[in-house]
């Protein structure tokens, strides 16, 4: 049987909230200044830092109990592909749906992975 391993999924979660939070302050300033369609790529932004971290946490720290090193390493390498390939089609959705307001997109986007870092330094 599966469980999750509590404490990662603790930080797992701090990091995913404080990407929306911090990235809900975005989308809010883009909103403000630029209108609604920025404001609303910006949100797609959220969703391009959240959905594959989120992906990639469950598929690394949902184990079976006494699982073996080889099957550990497998779940990180097909964690770390299911991230970067969601990462990619999510992108190629922001573009298609938003290129003309990309600016806010991305740059949400690198303010949510900014949240790593901030939170791996508060929880140290």
């Amino acid at each position: 049987m599966k469980r999750l391993r509590l404490r990662g999924m603790r930080l797992a979660y701090a990091v995913f909230a404080t990407q929306v939070f911090v990235g809900m302050i975005a989308a809010g300033g883009w909103t403000l200044g630029q209108g609604a369609d920025s404001g609303l790529a910006s949100l797609y932004g959220i969703v391009i830092a959240v959905v594959p971290g989120f992906f990639f946490a469950l598929r690394l720290l949902w184990q079976p109990a006494g699982a073996s090193p080889r099957h550990i390493a497998r779940s990180l390498y097909i964690g770390e592909f299911g991230k970067l390939a969601l990462t990619i089609c999510l992108f190629y959705g922001g573009v298609v749906w938003f290129g003309a307001n990309f600016l806010p997109l991305l740059s949400t986007f690198a303010v949510c992975l900014a949240c790593y870092l901030l939170v791996m330094a508060v929880n140290r």
